[in-house]
Order: structure tokens, then sequence, then C-alpha cells
């Protein structure tokens, strides 16, 4: 029994030896960035790294030194503000754009905790909201793309990583990064995990969309013929209202803290392409926390909306037409005092 018993045993480590060999792999190249920390990102595929992950250890790596005191919060829509540019308007030579992929309410309200947390004041903040902002969707904790960090969210550390861990084995991952590893060349039947470029940057964390650029300055004619920019899907009526009760903790909590800061504040509603307005709804329970005169409601159909050269694709605006917006903004502000 006892040698029959070491026979198993030994079958078993010498069968075992491929995912033992793939198991330690992914501690040596920790393909998502989470085992290690990193100073600089760069640009990398889309799938393969977490934006929340990246933001949070972006701001711990470099809050020391600068001790940020203004945020720029919301999803990857937030992309089209700045940090170089907002501080012209808020006074700061050093804002930080601490967001996240799709990250809602609660993802933004947990950020602001984590900043007090540090020490850090939040002295200007700008929240840009999008119709991802108050949904849930994204909060399964086996999607690795959305899953919040674990240094602020509440969930098991032991957990978390699991999860990362579970996803380089899931539908043959592994085998696409390694093939673009090695060959430095994306092939079709990679997109279902790796797709675009975003590029990084230190130490304020906005991003880029390289490829995009370069698509536009390449052939912007030929950019814009897809038929995609073509499709609006408007719909005469605005958005189903999307704030419930589970979300006025997180406005609230906000709202505390931005009294307790006394921060100076926007809320941004995006411009997105499809030109549906926002919930008339959601937009008074906004008003009526945040303030009329600090949230700034672009969505519809208007000039910013029209204009799809305004766009990279159905879900992000450029950050010329962010540009615009802040400038439209702080103007009003300024003519108001």
């Amino acid at each position: 029994m006892n040698q029959d018993f070491k026979k198993y045993i030994k079958l078993l480590l010498i069968f075992g030896i491929p995912f033992w060999l793939l198991a330690i792999s992914y501690f040596i190249f920790d393909p998502f960035h989470v085992l290690r920390n990193y100073q600089d990102y760069g640009s990398n595929y889309l799938k393969t790294y977490n934006r929340n992950r990246i933001s949070t250890q972006t701001f711990l790596n470099y809050n020391p030194k600068y001790h940020f005191e203004s945020f720029i919060f919301g999803s990857s829509r937030s992309s089209a503000f700045l940090t170089a540019e907002w501080g012209k308007f808020i006074g700061d030579a050093n804002p930080y754009h601490f967001d996240a992929f799709n990250d809602n309410i609660a993802g933004i309200r947990g950020k602001m905790q984590f900043i007090e947390k540090q020490g850090n004041k939040i002295k200007n903040a700008l929240i840009v909201i999008d119709n991802d902002t108050f949904s849930e969707q994204y909060d399964d904790e086996s999607d690795i793309v959305h899953l919040k960090d674990c240094r602020w969210s509440g969930q098991n550390p032991v957990l978390y990583h699991l999860e990362f861990f579970k996803s380089f084995f899931k539908k043959e991952y592994f085998i696409s990064y390694f093939d673009l590893k090695i060959n430095k060349t994306y092939r079709p039947w990679m997109e279902e995990f790796f797709k675009f470029k975003y590029y990084y940057e230190a130490p304020r964390n906005d991003f880029y969309f390289p490829e995009n650029e370069e698509g536009i300055k390449k052939d912007s004619v030929k950019y814009y013929s897809n038929p995609d920019f073509r499709k609006r899907y408007w719909k005469p009526e605005p958005y189903d209202k999307t704030i419930g009760e589970q979300h006025l903790a997180d406005l609230k909590i906000i709202k505390e803290i931005f009294e307790k800061n006394k921060t100076k504040y926007k809320i941004v509603i995006s411009p997105l392409f499809n030109q549906i307005d926002y919930s008339p709804i959601d937009l008074e329970v906004l008003n009526i926390y945040f303030g009329k005169e600090n949230v700034y409601n672009f969505s519809g159909i208007n000039k910013y909306t029209n204009d799809i050269g305004n766009y990279y694709e159905m879900s992000h605006y450029k950050p010329q037409l962010g540009n615009i917006l802040m400038k439209e903004m702080y103007q009003k502000e300024v003519k108001a005092n």
C-alpha cells in the first residue's frame, strides 16, 4: 500500500511538471503586474493589466515625493482630462489621475477614503461621470480587469491574488501571453485577451491611446470612415435612472469628505458618442448632493458630441475635448465670481 502510494505520488509529480512549470512562470513573469511593485507601467496591452492596481500602486510610489492634493476620478473616459492641463486651472503642478476601468461610485468613494488614510488632503477633485458610474455590472470578483485593489477595497489579499493566478490558466491565456512575449506580434485570435494598447504615464498616472493617435495621424479620413462612426445609437429618451438607494451612502461619504477637506470640486457628465441624454432624475440627485453650480452635464446632442473628430472610438473622447470642457467649466466659475 505504501509503495503504491509512493508510485502514485511520483507519477503525479511527473505528469504535473507542465503545470508546475506554468505556475512557476506566473511568479517569475508576473504577467498581470500584481505580485511586485513597478515604478513605471509604460505601454501595455489592454486586458493584461488592472487599472485599479496601476492607479493605486503609482499613487503609493510617488505620493511620498509629491504629496498629491488634487485628484481626477472616474472610468477610462476620464483619460480625456489630462492632469497637466487641469493643473493650469486649479493652480497645482502635480494633480493625480486616480481612475480605473469602468470605475463605479463605490470605487471612487473607496479611493477617496484610501487617500485620506495616507494622510493626504483632497483640495481639488474632478469626478467624471458616465453611464457605468452607478452600476455594479463590473463588480464580479473573477473579472481581473475591473477587480478593485485589495489594499483599499477590503477584499482578502489571498483571494485577490488567487483570482489573477487562476486567470492565467483560463482559456489558454498563457498561450497568448507567451506567444506575444516571444514573437512581439499581435494575432487576431488573441483578441479575447489582448487587443490594443494604452500608455501609462508616471508619476501623475495619465494614460493615452497611442495606436489610435497613430491611426488618425497616418490617415484620418480612413480612420473616421469606419462604419461605426456613422452609428449613433441615438434614442429620443434619456438614460433610465441608475442611482439607487445603495448608492446614496457612497454619495454621502464623498460629500462629507469634500466638506471636511474644503475641496474645490466639479462633477462632469461625459459627452458620450451615442448622444443619449443623462437621466434627469440622476442629474437632480447629483445637483442635490454636490450643488447645481458644480455639476456640468455635457451629455446628449450638442456641439461637442456632434463632432466625431472628438472621439477615438465609440467609448472614449479625446483630450482635445477634455481641454475644451475644462476651459468652459472654469471660465464659467471665474465669471460667476
